[in-house]
């Protein structure tokens, strides 16, 4: 797996050097060294590159980066044309710079020429010990140590310390973010990598982690350079405590073709990415003012006692908005605080007898005239222990009075580790709004886009902090490894794979003839199945070759027959080999379990129900090797196959450690066998519950080699 870079030097460098530095306003040239000369705090000086120049913005030009005198600039930034590039990294590297910052385009993101310029500059940088951020990147910013590394102009303007780290591919995404400022968004530091040709997330994501000052990180990815390398960046966060937050483009095929084109990275299959997201506790969010809204709840959320924040009262002076949000959080599978008595009792006595203060409390106009109500009632609510938020929704400016209630719910909030969640829900923003937003608590614009923020923090919590896990998984079609040409195994080589790592299968029988088949059937003694072997095939249903609950020898003869049936195959493409004949398991569960190698995030392993019921039940999760027990059954639970397996109308509930014991063989059989295996699925296993136990028991196996 790689490991990641050390960039301290480039987000804090010593000297910096801009390599097409110009004099003339307007141009990248001019706004870029503006940014590194007088938005920053470079301790040992910035040099502006550029032949045609004497001097930029008064400094003393150099006609290239080895001219400039003294010890070796930490950052070299790159303004030129795309064909000029190579030469100035190769100059870069005998100048002994440690970061080249290209913030050119033309590379990878183009063409296949632009591709090999690409491979070019990074082999020329690896080769010297230098490494490479960019290209088709707008720069970085360090607020924290006003560190102005951009080619934007507005740059001076967007400058907003605060605990939050963001990573983005695409530069314009992360200023809409970075532009959160007005909203009380506060970044600490903000990459954008580019086409990552040699850095990319994943070393943001680590340097995040180790940054004390930075609490909550997120991120805009359009595709993963090496999914290894995120899943151990998202590790990372989840055991430092730090949220991670991603919106990932490419849930469509229209988003991943031009996720493709822009920035160069493999977007890859977006279940997968959903599945990994779950299991190492990122928080996945599907649009810009998601991202940012989450990222500020969260913020506020980690100043609170977290693990209650799950537990909401619904305030409001509105009956209908109290209603509706009320709705929404049992919708959004949230849970309403139930108040402590003393409090249901002390709310009742105070609150208007035409309101409703059960949760959700609905104090009505009575706020705007009896100027002590809301004050007394909001700080009975945020008194009680069973209340970890208060999603506070106005839902209309009334001028001086919805600012008073604002103010209030600001200053008895401060006070308590309630989470307050202010929802403004009129287009117009009065004096209340204001104070809000002054206070750093800018209001969400609608009770739904709050409850959505809030789901994900508490999912977030759950997964991260607690026992149980709150998202679900969707099925997927596996991927082969890229450029590989699978190849059925024959079934005996596969069981006896499977057996050496512990997987159980029926005791059976492979014969060639009628007669074969009758004595097989007589020999077990019992019913049988009869499955169908032929070169290249897989899908032994789809061709009539599989038969269940053969009970005699008579009708086990008659079924070789007709399943070996030449002129019958034929229509299919198929030579029959023989059968096999195999002792019927009993009544059970029907599991699917597979695993394949997904073209980002390497190994995954794929459990879901199983049998006939595979392709239209859809219910499956996804996993990256290796993985836990504790994970494997966290994403169980919001499958339907999880309530099978607690058992239903009186059957004996199946055991999960059984379960989890196959399925770590299993992905061990994958990862040790990785060089031959591309793909292998069991379908179905078999969970056969007695009063002895549970027994897992495969029933059909097809392994694809490479």
């Amino acid at each position: 797996m790689s490991s990641f870079a050390d960039i301290s030097r480039l987000v804090r460098p010593n000297r910096v050097a801009v390599i097409g530095a110009s004099d003339r306003p307007g141009s990248f040239g001019h706004s870029t060294y503006n940014n590194v000369r007088n938005n920053s705090v470079i301790p040992g000086g910035t040099f502006p590159v550029n032949p045609a120049y004497e001097t930029v913005l008064g400094d003393r030009a150099y006609p290239t980066v080895s001219a400039i005198p003294g010890e070796p600039v930490d950052v070299a930034i790159v303004l030129v044309a795309a064909g000029v590039v190579l030469d100035v990294v190769k100059d870069c590297a005998e100048a002994g710079v440690k970061h080249v910052m290209v913030l050119s385009s033309g590379f990878s993101e183009t063409d296949d020429s632009g591709d090999d310029l690409q491979r070019q500059v990074v082999e020329v940088a690896r080769a010297a010990g230098m490494r490479v951020y960019g290209p088709n990147s707008p720069g970085l910013t360090n607020n924290a140590d006003k560190v102005l590394l951009t080619m934007s102009p507005v740059a001076g303007d967007d400058v907003s310390l605060g605990p939050v780290g963001l990573v983005t591919q695409g530069g314009g995404l992360g200023r809409a973010i970075m532009q959160w400022r007005d909203r009380g968004l506060g970044i600490g530091l903000w990459a954008s990598p580019g086409n990552e040709a040699d850095l990319d997330v994943s070393d943001f994501i680590q340097h995040m982690v180790d940054d004390d000052r930075l609490r909550v990180i997120g991120a805009v990815v359009e595709g993963f350079s090496d999914g290894a390398k995120f899943i151990a960046a998202a590790r990372r966060a989840q055991e430092a405590g730090k949220p991670l937050v991603v919106l990932k483009i490419g849930r469509s095929e229209y988003g991943q073709k031009t996720a493709a084109s822009h920035t160069a990275s493999i977007a890859g299959n977006d279940d997968v990415a959903d599945a990994v997201f779950r299991q190492h506790g990122v928080i996945r969010v599907d649009d810009v003012d998601e991202l940012a809204e989450t990222l500020l709840l969260l913020v506020k959320a980690l100043d609170t006692d977290i693990q209650r924040i799950g537990q909401v009262c619904v305030y409001s002076f509105s009956g209908g908005t109290a209603s509706l949000g009320a709705d929404m959080i049992g919708a959004a599978g949230l849970q309403l605080a139930e108040f402590a008595p003393q409090t249901a009792v002390a709310l009742a006595e105070r609150a208007p007898s035409f309101g409703f203060v059960d949760n959700p409390v609905d104090l009505t106009t009575k706020v705007f005239t009896d100027s002590e109500l809301n004050r007394e009632v909001f700080q009975l609510i945020c008194d009680d222990p069973n209340v970890g938020s208060v999603l506070f929704a106005m839902p209309a400016d009334y001028g001086d009075s919805t600012v008073s209630v604002t103010t209030d719910a600001l200053e008895i909030a401060a006070t308590h580790d309630t989470l307050l969640i202010p929802v403004w829900m009129s287009p117009k923003h009065g004096g209340g709004h204001t104070v809000l937003s002054s206070a750093g608590f800018a209001p969400f614009d609608g009770l739904k886009r709050a409850v959505t923020a809030l789901t994900r923090v508490v999912g977030w919590v759950a997964v991260c902090r607690g026992p149980e896990a709150v998202s679900g998984a969707s099925p997927v079609a596996a991927d082969h490894a890229p450029g590989a040409t699978p190849a059925a195994l024959d079934y005996d080589e596969a069981r006896e794979l499977l057996r050496r790592y512990g997987l159980r299968f029926p005791a059976e029988t492979f014969v060639k003839s009628e007669q074969a088949a009758a004595d097989a059937q007589r020999r077990i003694g019992r019913p049988v199945a009869m499955k169908l072997a032929a070169e290249g095939l897989v899908h032994k249903t789809e061709v009539g070759g599989v038969a269940l609950g053969i009970t005699s020898p008579d009708e086990a003869a008659s079924v070789y027959a007709t399943m070996t049936d030449s002129d019958r195959l034929a229509s299919f493409g198929f030579v029959a080999d023989g059968v096999y004949v195999q002792e019927m398991v009993g009544d059970g569960l029907d599991v699917l379990i597979g695993a394949h190698h997904d073209e980002v995030f390497g190994p995954v392993l794929t459990v879901g129900t199983g049998g006939v019921e595979t392709e239209i039940e859809k219910d499956v999760l996804h996993l990256a090797m290796p993985f836990t027990d504790e994970q494997l059954v966290r994403a169980l639970r919001p499958l339907r196959l999880w309530q099978r397996m607690q058992g239903v109308r009186g059957s004996r509930p199946a055991d999960l450690g059984e379960l989890t014991r196959v399925a770590q063989a299993f992905a061990a059989m994958f990862l040790q066998e990785t060089e031959r295996v591309a793909e292998v699925e069991v379908n179905p296993l078999r969970m056969v519950v007695s009063e002895s136990g549970t027994e897992c028991v495969t029933l059909d196996a097809v392994l694809l080699t490479r």
